[in-house]
């Protein structure tokens, strides 16, 4: 009796081939050769591999599901991704990947570089995750991160467009706190200490990751604004709208920056506060420390050139001499 599958030649190596619910699968194998191939692919398909998840989508539905079991602090922003990613690759073969298809997605995408390449590493990650082989992805190239940020003047006439209670009071803590924006939404009125006037931006229980969320300090505007949400707060989160949380503040984000004429991302506000403190002329150091950076190196790289003395023993140390 014939095997239900066969094995097959595939860019230069071999392949599993078998058919599930009408559609042809394939998973890339490691062997070098026929008997090796043959050999491997016997184990596999004793193991169950017609049984497993297909599609991309199908192995992302079980790769993120897999993250918020383990309570990964990425999976909701990989849920977000995905979000942006399903129309594409939702119904792909994981073995048809390679780098016209990646330049493909780029091109239709229309993102950032950098976002293309987090969403092109995240298909990578959660095809090898599922052990479906290693694609052979193309990456835009890794370039210098643009600080984007806003002039007083452009934050001012941003501000006058944000009309909605908790998008103002979000756009507050974003430039007064330096937040990621997941960390405003997820910010809760327990974690704000108004005898000590400080924001404990970590919930309970959350590891401390490469994006550490420190304790902040607010400053006067910032306290009379939080006092005011607080008497009319309904339910545990800060930035709520209607007695709910907010998942998500893009929108209001893009209704001002429509108002305004001044484009605006909640990201922006991080940035905006940095580069405010570091004109300021703030120390690297204490402005890492604030932003929740493990040494002032990111801190340097982005901020440092904002500083007013930026340098400038550098430049006064080199002077003409005469004979």
């Amino acid at each position: 009796m014939s095997e239900p599958y066969t094995v097959q030649r595939l860019r230069g190596g071999y392949a599993l081939v078998w058919k599930e619910n009408g559609k042809r699968r394939r998973r890339q194998l490691n062997a070098e050769d026929r008997p090796g191939a043959e050999a491997e692919a016997r184990s596999i398909w004793q193991a169950g591999a017609g049984d497993s998840a297909g599609t991309v989508g199908e192995i992302m539905q079980g790769y993120m599901a897999a993250l918020e079991r383990d309570n990964k602090p990425s999976a909701p922003r990989r849920r977000d991704a995905w979000k942006a990613m399903k129309s594409f690759w939702e119904k792909t073969d994981p073995a048809l990947i390679d780098h016209e298809m990646c330049r493909s997605y780029a091109d239709q995408r229309k993102a950032a570089p950098a976002t293309i390449r987090y969403e092109l590493l995240m298909v990578s990650t959660a095809v090898r995750w599922a052990k479906k082989g290693s694609p052979e992805m193309w990456l835009p190239p890794v370039s210098d991160r643009k600080v984007r940020h806003l002039t007083h003047a452009q934050f001012e006439k941003f501000f006058d467009g944000v009309v909605a209670p908790h998008a103002r009071l979000y756009v507050l803590l974003g430039l007064y706190t330096m937040a990621r924006p997941r960390a405003i939404l997820e910010l809760t009125w327990d974690r704000i200490d108004f005898d000590r006037g400080l924001i404990d931006l970590n919930p309970a229980g959350r590891r401390q990751t490469a994006k550490r969320r420190p304790v902040v300090t607010m400053n006067d505007e910032l306290r009379a604004e939080l006092v005011k949400a607080y008497e009319a707060h309904q339910i545990s989160h800060v930035i709520e709208r209607g007695g709910k949380p907010i998942a998500n503040i893009k929108k209001a984000f893009q209704a001002a920056s429509e108002r305004s004429g001044v484009h605006v991302t909640p990201y922006m506000l991080r940035h905006t506060g940095a580069v405010w403190a570091a004109e300021s002329g703030i120390s690297m150091a204490a402005l890492a420390q604030f932003m929740g950076h493990d040494d002032d190196s990111t801190t340097q790289k982005h901020y440092a050139r904002f500083s007013p003395g930026y340098l400038k023993g550098v430049a006064n140390a080199v002077q003409r001499r005469p004979f």
